[in-house]
């Protein structure tokens, strides 16, 4: 397997999540309602399953017990990390959340969540830049018995020491988490649970808010605020003060301005940067089933790598204004069309027609106008003239004999 033939096959997987189809043999498909013929012009489907089936990346010859969990797609997924960490330098503002990679196998470290959509997968915890949504860093949960600010820490390192913004929500945010993240140089904002390092006073007090009613408690540079609006929120934060803004927003009843402080407004600005990267790596995905889970993840880094590259591509060339799905079919162009070896330019493949010397491919099934088809010699003198005969490289009815030798030759 060269390199060029595994940019044609990461090629035609990208150009699967342009057209979606229940299974792979349908793109080698013959059926003219259904098929494709860039398929079978770039790769036979016997190369594209041999490739597919040997498709690994690390050597399981070196896997002991001493291994780690991701070993397998170890190389991967480390590759794909160092790039996304030096290529690109992101903003102050980050978001930290959760990915999912579909996986309903059975897995030592699947994760079951009943409120999700993907019930069953391989949880992902990510670092994307609030504005843009480029993925910084990532890791894969693999059920190790890490504790919570070990992981938070892990994933955020690239980025510690250098006053970033973390906005993130109640699940990874505690007062303890906060007083660590401030060691290295890190503030944070985002919502809290009522047990994750609350002060009794401000516990008791929520009970009795009115709507708009603020109350907050300070320890240094961490704010701890409870706002009540139609129901009581709680947030965290080291980077904000207990002023107000407003939203931009008018009250449809009383006319007014709507009011927040100023903590859950950035906070609703920023912390969406794993859905607008969720919202791009679900459009046009690249996922397919497949019985082994670490093609799976390759699918799931390569979509990842990717997007980032699209994020990359527009900071470099501001006025190209090119849409995702644009991006990627230049991609596919780009890796089904390099036909170079090593230097010697070739010219590019023809994707609208068959490459030269290659005999089409009868196909197995009749065009739908077949029944009716009459013959194209007696039809160009006048005469209707049915044939039950078909060439099967110009897939034109013709009679046997005479006016199949005329239209071949004249």
């Amino acid at each position: 397997v060269t390199q060029k033939d595994i940019k044609k096959f990461l090629g035609l997987i990208i150009l699967m999540g342009q057209t979606r189809k229940d299974s792979w043999k349908d793109y080698w498909s013959t059926d003219p309602l259904i098929c494709n013929p860039i398929f079978p012009q770039t790769m036979s489907l016997h190369r594209f399953e041999q490739i597919w089936t040997f498709w690994h990346f690390n050597d399981n010859a070196k896997m002991d017990s001493r291994s780690e969990r991701l070993f397998k797609s170890q190389p991967v997924l480390d590759y794909f990390l160092h790039k996304f960490r030096t290529i690109y330098k992101p903003k102050q503002q980050l978001s930290l959340d959760e990915g999912m990679i579909p996986w309903r196998g059975r897995f030592k470290f699947r994760t079951y969540n009943p409120a999700k959509i993907t019930k069953y997968s391989l949880l992902v915890r990510m670092v994307c830049e609030s504005d843009t949504g480029y993925i910084c860093n990532m890791e894969i949960y693999t059920a190790e018995g890490r504790k919570l600010q070990e992981t938070v820490l892990s994933v955020l390192g690239p980025y510690l020491g250098i006053w970033h913004h973390i906005y993130q929500d109640n699940y990874y945010n505690a007062t303890s988490t906060a007083e660590l993240l401030l060691q290295n140089k890190t503030r944070v904002c985002g919502t809290i649970r009522e047990s994750r390092g609350l002060p009794p006073n401000l516990k008791m007090k929520t009970s009795r808010m009115k709507k708009g009613d603020i109350i907050f408690s300070r320890k240094g540079d961490i704010l701890l605020l409870a706002w009540k609006d139609k129901r009581v929120v709680r947030m965290i934060s080291t980077i904000h003060d207990t002023s107000v803004s407003t939203t931009g927003k008018k009250n449809r009843k009383m006319g007014e301005n709507i009011v927040k402080p100023t903590c859950i407004k950035e906070y609703n600005a920023h912390v969406k940067g794993i859905d607008r990267a969720d919202q791009f790596l679900s459009c046009c995905s690249i996922l397919r089933k497949t019985m082994k889970w670490t093609k799976k993840v390759v699918l799931y880094l390569i979509n990842c790598g990717l997007f980032n590259s699209f994020r990359v591509y527009n900071v470099l060339n501001p006025q190209a204004k090119m849409k995702y799905k644009q991006f990627l079919l230049s991609v596919v162009r780009d890796w089904i069309t390099d036909d170079n070896n090593e230097g010697s330019p070739e010219p590019e493949t023809n994707l609208s027609s068959p490459s030269p010397g290659v005999a089409r491919r009868a196909p197995r099934k009749d065009p739908p106008k077949r029944l009716s088809g009459a013959c194209r010699v007696c039809a160009a003198h006048g005469k209707r003239s049915e044939s039950r005969y078909l060439c099967k490289f110009c897939l034109v009815p013709l009679h046997r004999g005479k006016c199949f030798t005329q239209y071949h030759t004249l």
